[in-house]
């Protein structure tokens, strides 16, 4: 807090010193520390300042697990590795600030919520200072706003595309706000060899999720998998995840007949999901990366998202079937820039509450009629 307290009274001085920022921009830092799905949802920035400024250099600043999406990703220039859990402390938002001054940037658009990323650019003599900020904090956030050049707060009632999109505006840049994603070289043919043995329609299964709270867990996946099989003969069932969801994925294996089921899990890297999730005939997921990294491909999705407000982040697509319960006093408890990580009521009612069957009829209506035992119509 004394730092941040002590950069607020210093700004006017701080921001003399920084000068003024070239018009248009020329070294332009994107700061998205957040998770896969976040980082998607992000990537219309990317092309938009690219489409507007195609000279400029666009850097992104990221967690290590993304930066393997954002190398693959024609509009980013240079990734830039970091761990936030580093910025804490005078040390930390010292050595970040060395890090953004080395990259000689003139313009810095931070896309996070945390006090700092507007200290350590304003240490770092960064000219031009957008962020968007946060419908929730304290006092160090306020104080934080101020050392931005220029904010965009994010409202609860607009998708937080929409939010990126009004930061933008304040560069002249204007545009769409749809999503992307790119496979890295050669994922087709990595691809090609784990779907070796699938016939008929591919259904891609999210194996778990990065925030648990969120998960559907084996039994359910289980038993979903169970009707599908019984439902559409002629269907692969794919399981998607990292390396983290093998052991899950063995679990499920184990408990299905076998040859209806391919796992993935492990088998390929994150840049290489893309070129996997554009084979399925269906997702089925819940709010998380994978989820939309198939909306930013247009691969129809049937979406469990539990306890997340799909008024601020959501799958946008054609389509897409939503199954969220509407009749908990407690949900929706997770936001963009407020997510828990735990069940404050300790039951998960939003996503065990979530049925089977409903799961299983969402998931059918986008098969194929000829692939279908049952008279369930497809969906438009």
């Amino acid at each position: 807090m004394i730092h941040l307290l002590i950069s607020w009274l210093l700004r006017p001085l701080l921001q003399r010193l920084a000068g003024h920022a070239p018009n248009p921009p020329q070294h332009v830092l994107v700061i998205q520390m957040a998770k896969i799905g976040d980082l998607i949802c992000s990537t219309a920035v990317f092309r938009e300042l690219k489409r507007r400024y195609p000279d400029a250099q666009v850097h992104v600043m990221a967690n290590p697990i993304n930066a393997p999406l954002l190398r693959a990703n024609p509009h980013v220039d240079a990734v830039i590795e970091a761990d936030a859990r580093h910025f804490g402390g005078g040390i930390g938002k010292a050595l970040l600030a060395r890090r953004m001054r080395e990259g000689g940037y003139d313009t810095v658009i931070c896309l996070n919520a945390g006090a700092a990323y507007a200290t350590a650019a304003l240490w770092a003599g960064i000219p031009r200072r957008l962020a968007v900020l946060s419908n929730y904090g304290g006092t160090s956030h306020r104080l934080a706003a101020r050392l931005w050049t220029d904010v965009e707060p994010h409202r609860p009632t607009r998708l937080i595309q929409e939010t990126y999109r009004a930061l933008l505006a304040r560069l002249d840049v204007d545009g769409s706000s749809a999503k992307e994603v790119h496979a890295a070289p050669g994922a087709a043919e990595r691809v090609d060899a784990v779907l070796a043995a699938a016939t008929g329609p591919l259904v891609g299964i999210a194996v778990s999720s990065g925030n648990r709270l969120k998960a559907l867990g084996v039994e359910k996946i289980v038993a979903v998998a169970r009707r599908l099989i019984e439902r559409c003969p002629t269907a692969t069932l794919v399981l998607i995840g990292g390396p983290e969801d093998v052991r899950e994925a063995r679990e499920i294996v184990a408990a299905l007949p076998h040859g209806r089921v391919l796992d993935s899990c492990g088998r390929l890297g994150l840049a290489d999901l893309p070129a996997l999730l554009v084979r399925m005939a269906v997702f089925l997921g819940v709010d998380s990366g994978l989820t939309y990294m198939a909306d930013a491909l247009e691969v129809p999705i049937v979406s469990v998202a539990g306890p997340v407000d799909m008024v601020e982040t959501r799958p946008v697509g054609e389509h897409v079937a939503i199954l969220q319960r509407e009749d908990l006093p407690c949900a929706p408890c997770s936001h963009t820039f407020r997510a828990p990580y735990t069940c404050r009521m300790g039951t998960r009612e939003c996503i065990v509450g979530i049925d089977v069957p409903r799961i299983v009829a969402a998931v059918m209506r986008f098969l194929p009629a000829d692939s279908r035992n049952g008279d369930t119509p497809r969906a438009s």
